[in-house]
């Protein structure tokens, strides 16, 4: 009984490793080729162009004296996160995310959440490690591109808020790795193991009655 609640905490544990762990960053400037190892899960071409969602974040085609399409990679509707505006994404936990990214400018932010419930927060430059760019600006490969984040080894990412302080934080074609089949099968036998744990209780309970 103890074996199996040890194998299924052990199995959520591969979820989760080194909590102390922050992702790392690259960025391809001037390329908006997704990550190798990664999936576009969304695009925004679900919305109708001009349409809203989240706070103060508008799903747009063309671009606007407020917002430019990002320079690279990008194609139909991407999103502009408006002045003060936030755009929250939730997915199952990947070692790799990344997006497409627009005219970086220091009012830009992202908080990107851990399984294990903690966060990690990035602003301007941070966003993309750190590395130099021209704030703004709608062409340059300095501030256009992909930026993918890489759990290595530490908790896994969950999800993203993308913000900012001014108009605007333009973005598309978000991006997650599938988790590897070793993964997903560690991950069903230790929910097995638990979910049996819990009917053997059951039964053990009822029985003493």
């Amino acid at each position: 009984m103890r074996t199996i609640a040890m194998l299924g905490a052990a199995a959520l544990a591969a979820m989760s490793v080194a909590a102390d762990a922050a992702p790392t960053i690259s960025f391809a400037g001037g390329t908006g080729t997704a990550a190798p190892g990664t999936t576009v899960f969304q695009d925004f071409e679900g919305y109708a162009s001009g349409s809203w969602a989240d706070t103060n974040t508008q799903f747009v085609n063309p671009t606007g004296t407020n917002n430019a399409r990002p320079a690279f990679g990008s194609t139909g509707n991407f999103a502009a996160i408006r002045a003060n505006g936030s755009y929250t994404v939730n997915f199952g936990p990947t070692n790799l995310f990344s997006f497409v990214l627009g005219s970086l400018d220091s009012y830009n932010s992202l908080n990107l959440l851990l399984a294990d419930g903690s966060s990690v927060s990035y602003a301007g430059g941070e966003i993309i490690g750190g590395l130099s760019y021209a704030s703004g600006n709608r062409t340059s490969a300095t501030s256009n591109g992909v930026v993918t984040y890489n759990a290595n080894g530490g908790p896994q990412i969950v999800g993203a808020t993308f913000m900012s302080g001014k108009s605007s934080f333009e973005i598309d074609n978000l991006a997650a790795a599938v988790p590897e089949p070793s993964t997903w099968a560690m991950m069903i036998f230790g929910f097995g193991a638990i979910a049996g744990a819990m009917r053997h209780r059951r039964r053990a309970a009822r029985a003493w009655a």
